[in-house]
């Protein structure tokens, strides 16, 4: 474990850190950045309820002052949160008119085809679990129901928005992972679907079975309506705790869903896909890992703390240390690489003897 040691000053007076740059070669600011970054997270927040964007795209530019009697709020906060989306990137204002930038009506505009306002949703859910994660850290246990235990509506919240963030993730997948020949691939804790849709229309004579909960697969359902695709994906109903995964599948598919979970309970995921498959099938493993040594990046250390958060076991795993859970298992020529930017992911490959 590292310490801070005290460094006496030299005998010009400069201050030196641990690292031998001097003090005056610090960011002032760096702390408060860190510190007040939910600042920013809250003033989308505010934006996306307000359906900001969405009115701004369908009835056209307006001030500050208008935009508040669309909304039916007070002009003083509004023109202060509109503002605040201009310096994040998602308006631009000329000649005293908002209107929304290319960014914002991309993703935050309801209808758009790559709308993701159902994950700034999602993350606005999670506020205030997030300011119960001292808690958390000193329990080593969950502070929050799971989401599926909070409704419906909820439910749906979740995997729209698990939908939104998935569709380009998939198609990258899609393009990465050629699985020309397979006939039969199963979605373990598969959400919203959208990963076996799209394999399956890029990968003719590809069928796909999504594993999950009911409540969950009643939202799945609508979306695979909604994507034409009924004759490539159907749903099977249960727990990849408690139940079987049903078998002869040639591709099996994990996908953000390792972090939720213990090691036992990761070891058992991969059990049970491995009794599932057929031999020569392919199991696909991907998520937001840790590197090698376990130092960042940041975005699965922050997924891994969610799961503190939210799951008695979920964490933060490096593809190294998942990729000898399988090994253990009996899969063989284990690989694993990120994916090509955008893409935050990892994904391990192995093959079933």
């Amino acid at each position: 474990m590292t310490t801070e040691k005290n460094i006496p000053a030299s005998e010009s007076g400069t201050t030196h850190t641990d690292h031998g740059h001097s003090s005056e070669d610090l960011d002032p600011m760096a702390v408060m950045r860190v510190a007040s970054a939910y600042w920013n997270s809250s003033i989308l927040h505010v934006a996306n309820s307000l359906d900001l964007f969405t009115r701004l795209s369908k009835e056209g530019p307006a001030t500050a002052e208008e935009m508040a009697r669309r909304c039916a709020v007070d002009a003083r906060g509004l023109e202060m949160i509109m503002m605040g989306c201009i310096c994040l990137g998602f308006l631009e204002k000329e000649d005293g008119k908002f209107r929304n930038t290319p960014l914002a009506e991309t993703f935050l505009v309801e209808g758009s085809p790559r709308n993701q306002r159902g994950i700034v949703s999602m993350f606005r859910d999670w506020v205030l679990p997030w300011t119960r994660l001292e808690e958390a850290v000193r329990t080593g246990r969950p502070v929050v129901e799971k989401q599926h235990d909070h409704g419906e509506e909820a439910t749906r919240n979740y995997i729209m928005g698990m939908l939104h963030r998935g569709i380009p993730q998939a198609q990258l997948l899609a393009e990465e992972v050629p699985l020309q020949g397979r006939k039969k691939l199963l979605d373990v804790g598969g959400g919203p679907g959208i990963f076996s849709i799209i394999l399956c229309q890029k990968n003719p004579g590809l069928r796909a079975v999504v594993l999950d909960l009911p409540q969950t697969l009643r939202v799945t359902r609508e979306i695979i309506r909604d994507w034409n695709a009924e004759e490539l994906v159907d749903t099977r109903e249960g727990s990849y705790l408690e139940d079987g995964y049903g078998e002869g599948f040639d591709v099996v598919l994990t996908s953000s869903m390792i972090s939720q979970e213990g090691p036992d309970v990761v070891k058992h995921i991969l059990r049970e896909s491995y009794e599932a498959m057929v031999s020569g099938g392919t199991i696909l493993i991907q998520e937001q890992f840790l590197d090698d040594e376990k130092t960042g990046p940041m975005l699965p250390v922050q997924v891994g703390l969610n799961q503190l958060i939210h799951t008695p076991a979920g964490r933060a795993y490096s593809a190294k240390e998942v990729a000898e859970f399988a090994r253990e298992i009996g899969f063989v020529d284990l690989q694993y690489r990120p994916l090509p930017d955008p893409s935050p992911f990892t994904l391990i490959t192995g093959i079933k003897p």
